[in-house]
């Protein structure tokens, strides 16, 4: 392991982010490679990436995943940690910054594209109030792009009373994203009973994590349905963020930028579908373990083995579930 091989990876990184340059395939995983090389993760003699070994997922929970001290993490990501008495999995963060950037940057390409929502509503709590979340500090990140009278936390600011949701949409007279777990997005229409809430033209639901935590349960296609029909616009403006707490980029299923329901890749993520017996990729149409490598990882591992599944997609992957045994995790299940 090279420290200053690192931080210099890093510095390049944040450089791309900081221009908006998005590598080509060639080119991510020739720097996957070097920030493998860097962290020690690379098998020599090996062709190209699949010299790359990856860290499993479980490795956050049994050990310290960090190419630096601790103690110097700016902020440390707890995984949900469902089951009863399990430890949570860590990911130390040694650069907020670099999260930042990335949360940004995707949200940019899948979120956030034109025409522009004029503000921002969030169900999931702000950073103050779950420091530990990766999730409330990627939303708090996109909000905090907003000045005060553009953006509303829902349970903090507008108490958790559709009265004031009402009256801040009537205000800010334009199309909007409103960010949400799955779950917060069931219990919202639980509130709403029979009602509505139509949004301006233009307006976006994003929505990320699982239900079952709750006893609740929606299939895709009928939250979909649902949503459209509450917030009155296009199924194509509902976006569903992929996303883990041991990553620092993520995956979009934005069928208005992608023209398709599958999850994509944002620049500094590559998804791998792998068939869990050889660790060669499956074809299209077939379900495997999802190995994702994120440039932005350069500080803790640049490749995670995941106990998530899903099928192989021409432009990603989709239908994800947990592989059997597994413990079950989300963002629905952390918040």
């Amino acid at each position: 392991m090279s420290n200053a091989e690192i931080e210099a990876l890093a510095g390049e990184i944040k450089g791309w982010l900081s221009t908006s340059y998005k590598p080509d395939d060639d080119e991510f995983f020739d720097f996957a490679c070097a920030i493998a090389k860097a962290q020690g993760t690379f098998e020599k003699g090996s062709s190209w990436f699949k010299g790359i070994c990856p860290t499993p997922e479980w490795a956050f929970k049994a050990m310290t995943v960090a190419h630096f001290p601790p103690s110097e993490a700016q902020a440390v990501f707890e995984t949900s940690g469902t089951t009863r008495g399990s430890s949570r999995g860590r990911h130390f963060v040694k650069d907020m910054e670099l999260y930042r950037l990335s949360v940004l940057s995707g949200a940019e390409l899948f979120v956030m594209f034109e025409p522009k929502p004029v503000a921002v509503v969030s169900l999931i709590p702000p950073k103050e109030e779950k420091p530990r979340s990766s999730l409330c500090w990627m939303i708090s990140f996109i909000m905090e792009d907003y000045p005060a009278g553009k953006r509303l936390y829902w349970k903090s600011d507008g108490l958790g009373d559709v009265a004031r949701l009402r009256l801040f949409i009537e205000k800010v007279g334009g199309a909007l994203v409103i960010f949400g777990t799955t779950l917060d997005f069931l219990r919202f229409f639980e509130v709403l009973g029979q009602e509505n809430l139509p949004l301006p033209k233009g307006s976006r639901i994003f929505h990320t994590g699982g239900t079952k935590a709750s006893g609740l349960s929606v299939g895709a296609q009928e939250f979909i349905e649902k949503a459209s029909r509450v917030f009155g616009i296009e199924a194509d403006n509902i976006i569903e963020e992929y996303g883990m707490t041991e990553l620092l980029s993520q995956a979009y299923s934005s069928p208005k930028v992608t023209g398709c329901r599958s999850f994509v890749h944002t620049p500094y993520l590559r998804t791998l579908v792998l068939n869990p017996n050889t660790m060669q990729e499956v074809e299209v149409g077939e379900r495997g373990v999802l190995c994702h490598y994120d440039l932005c990882n350069v500080y803790t591992s640049v490749a995670i083995l995941t106990m998530d599944t899903a099928l192989k997609t021409s432009f990603g992957f989709k239908d994800i579930t947990r592989a059997r045994g597994a413990e079950p995790r989300g963002c629905s299940y952390e918040l």
